[in-house]
């Protein structure tokens, strides 16, 4: 995998993205100023069809929710203030971002198909969306970004608001993906894991052959059973992917891993259905796999402090000293989301996501 840094300060890119805020509407799109953002809140929807549970002892049964309505501010610790400097945020869609363009076999394919489309896996149909920038170049290479539904969702649920500000924040710059579940109403369950890791690498192939991709800037991002199972992409698909952001997950598998993938990982603070340890031990399995110290920039203690004095808000923080082309950040919110608790994708989100891919 091509990854570059160069002189890059993880403490800035916080300070001009996450720390200043990036709080949005109800229709999942975010604010990409920079500015902190405050607006009237309104309560979770109510809940409909079947209970929750938490995945960690399940396997993976966890209902999900129709995306959460509420906003949110960034709450900003009083201590561990960052460092200045700006990270590069060039359009991906024709610099390819830091690292240069590695085109795919797709690239200088006319036209090629974009919407609902499926694909055969075993004996399933397995359906998918794709979503082209408005003015797609066939022989510019892209971003290729893939966000997963929770559980008893489906791709258009993620694209239409699950997966809060992905499709607004990325959709000009980014070829974006939303499957939707095979083998069950989830990713990771009994049943499900393995046609869906066979379901994501056949879209991947099909992406990489007839469209143009930037093979070294393919993400893969997700909420709560989505979100278990980009750890699990992460974990087996780390030659092809160059960051993983799972929103609200727990970690299923850590064993016999394949290269490795930076890491933003993204939970509530008050989250009973995948319980905050869940993410904070996902958390610490990609720290630890990318050879980061345990210190932050800022301190998480400041962030989680500021993040539960203050609802609907968020923070995040940088692990520091991490290997080359490999950082770790770790943001925990307090916005109202399923049934009353922490649990599901933020409204920040998407716009978080793509600033950490952009940074890559």
């Amino acid at each position: 995998m091509i990854r570059g840094l160069g002189n890059f300060s993880w403490a800035a890119w916080l300070a001009a993205g996450s720390i200043g805020g990036c709080s949005g509407g109800g229709d999942g799109s975010t604010d990409a100023t920079g500015a902190t953002t405050t607006m009237a809140t309104t309560d979770p929807p109510a809940t409909t069809g079947e209970a929750a549970s938490d995945a960690t002892t399940t396997g993976g049964t966890t209902a999900e929710p129709p995306a959460s309505t509420s906003t949110g501010t960034t709450a900003a610790p009083t201590t561990g203030t960052p460092t200045t400097g700006e990270p590069t945020t060039t359009d991906a869609s024709t610099t390819g971002g830091t690292t240069g363009a590695l085109g795919s076999a797709g690239c200088g394919v006319m036209n090629p198909a974009s919407g609902g489309l499926t694909i055969a896996v075993q004996d399933q149909s397995g359906q998918y969306i794709v979503s082209l920038p408005p003015d797609y170049d066939p022989n510019s290479p892209y971003p290729l970004g893939f966000a997963f539904h929770g559980r008893n969702r489906t791709g258009p649920n993620c694209q239409d608001g699950d997966c809060a500000g992905f499709q607004a924040a990325m959709g000009d710059h980014a070829i974006l993906v939303y499957m939707t579940s095979l083998g069950g109403t989830g990713w990771e369950g009994d049943g499900e894991r393995e046609i869906n890791a066979e379901f994501f690498e056949k879209v991947l192939e099909q992406l990489v052959n007839n469209y143009c991709v930037d093979e070294a800037r393919v993400f893969a991002a997700g909420t709560s059973s989505g979100a278990h199972f980009v750890n699990i992409l992460g974990c087996r698909f780390g030659d092809r992917l160059l960051a993983v952001a799972p929103v609200a997950g727990y970690l299923p598998e850590k064993e016999d891993c394949v290269d490795r993938v930076a890491a933003l990982v993204i939970h509530g603070i008050a989250d009973v259905h995948v319980p905050f340890g869940n993410g904070e031990e996902a958390r610490d399995f990609w720290r630890e796999r990318n050879g980061c110290s345990d210190e932050t920039a800022p301190p998480i203690a400041d962030v989680h402090a500021a993040v539960e004095a203050e609802p609907e808000s968020h923070g995040c923080a940088a692990y520091q000293a991490c290997d080359v082309g490999l950082p770790v950040v770790w943001c925990e919110h307090s916005e109202g989301g399923y049934d009353g608790t922490t649990h599901g994708w933020p409204l920040f989100g998407g716009q978080q996501i793509w600033e950490f891919v952009q940074s890559l």
